[in-house]
């Protein structure tokens, strides 16, 4: 399932499905995403299944004995395979964010504090990044849900400051950000207002035309103008510098596809883009723009930065065609929504479709499965 050949993390060469049978006792084990630092250290976030209870959790693997030393500290919460020198940590135990489990423990306290409402049951876990972020959609009482998130890997009061500059600035305008109602800086933890409507993704399976696609570029291009001052900057060098990074890591797990990628950075390099830059939101999927009528909303706006409003578009023709091909739209109608993008984007559209490219690539090479390789070959040739 998973071959790495790391002198310091000896546990990667031979993670079959037995041996994460065994590291983790379960009776079934998927891998979601694998995260990788070469000599250093590995984090691969797992799907464990045992009888009917299925869970998440994490198998870290570290240069030295950290692992070791990490379970004799944690041995009500962590068990380590000496084997494969791999910590297993079931869902909520994460050592780098034990406020998970304070939040889960103590989310009726928790969720008033951040909302302003009563939870209305208990937290449903979304989405999951080892030592880095959690989100869970809290049910409240007399009001949608919010959706709290758990970061590790930014600040809540940054993130809360941002998302009212913006609610401000874009007030008067077609487009919205999801509200930020409370943080929790104990924990780490920011909560958001549901977006209304329903996202793009879920609109263009339904509809019989792109009406509601012309709607969220629209909005786009009203986002891009905003008087907005993101401190993040997300340029040229920033985008290189990723797509770099997805290179090696596709050349870790994917080596037969590592000749085209590489050769896409390469041609990067040769004359990255020198055009100011622009309020973008920075991590652009169909699942991110929710359409109400003709309101748009935005959500997942952590990412918001100065950059290439190119990158956006590129990220949206990207994930259309990830879509088709992954059967969620129709290959007519993704033709004819990226034919759209194409005749709205600037001077620097093909190369951050490169970056594009890349990132895909990658996202396919952190989930080593069967068929992985040919998942990176059909994104490649769908966007270059």
């Amino acid at each position: 399932m998973l071959k790495i050949d790391d002198a310091h993390l000896p546990g990667l060469a031979d993670l079959t499905q037995d041996r994460l049978r065994a590291i983790t006792g379960a009776d079934d084990v998927d891998v979601l995403r694998l995260r990788y630092r070469a000599g250093n250290r590995a984090i691969l976030h797992i799907a464990t299944q045992t009888g009917t209870a299925r869970n998440e959790g994490t198998l870290w693997f570290f240069k030295g004995d950290k692992g070791k030393r990490l379970a004799r500290r944690n041995k009500k919460t962590a068990r380590f395979d000496a084997n494969a020198q791999a910590l297993f940590e079931p869902f909520p135990n994460d050592h780098r964010m034990p406020q998970i489990r304070t939040f889960l423990d103590r989310f009726e306290m928790v969720v008033p504090r951040l909302t302003g409402y009563r939870a209305d049951g208990a937290p449903q876990l979304l989405r999951y990044r080892p030592g880095l972020s959690c989100t869970f959609r809290c049910p409240l009482q007399g009001k949608p849900a919010a959706f709290v998130k758990l970061i590790n890997d930014d600040d809540p009061l940054r993130l809360c400051a941002s998302n009212r500059t913006m609610q401000s600035a874009l007030a008067c305008s077609d487009v919205s950000v999801a509200k930020a109602l409370g943080l929790d800086c104990q924990i780490s933890a920011i909560a958001y207002d549901t977006a209304p409507g329903l996202p793009l993704d879920e609109i263009l399976a339904l509809a019989s035309d792109l009406s509601a696609f012309t709607l969220a570029m629209t909005a786009l291009r009203s986002f891009w103008q905003a008087p907005i001052l993101p401190e993040r900057q997300m340029g040229p060098n920033m985008l290189l510098q990723r797509a770099g990074e997805s290179a090696d890591f596709v050349a870790v797990t994917a080596p037969d596809c590592a000749g085209a990628v590489a050769d896409i950075v390469a041609e990067l390099k040769v004359a990255p883009p020198k055009s100011d830059l622009q309020p973008i939101h920075g991590d652009m999927k169909l699942e991110h723009l929710f359409l109400d009528g003709k309101k748009v909303t935005l959500i997942d706006t952590e990412s918001v930065s100065m950059g290439l409003p190119d990158y956006d578009l590129a990220q949206l023709y990207g994930r259309l065609w990830q879509a088709e091909f992954e059967g969620q739209l129709s290959r007519e109608k993704v033709a004819v929504a990226c034919a759209m993008v194409r005749a709205e984007a600037g001077p620097d559209f093909d190369w951050c479709l490169g970056v594009v490219t890349v990132r895909l690539a990658k996202y396919y090479a952190q989930r080593p499965a069967p068929g992985m390789s040919q998942a990176i070959n059909s994104i490649l040739e769908r966007l270059r």
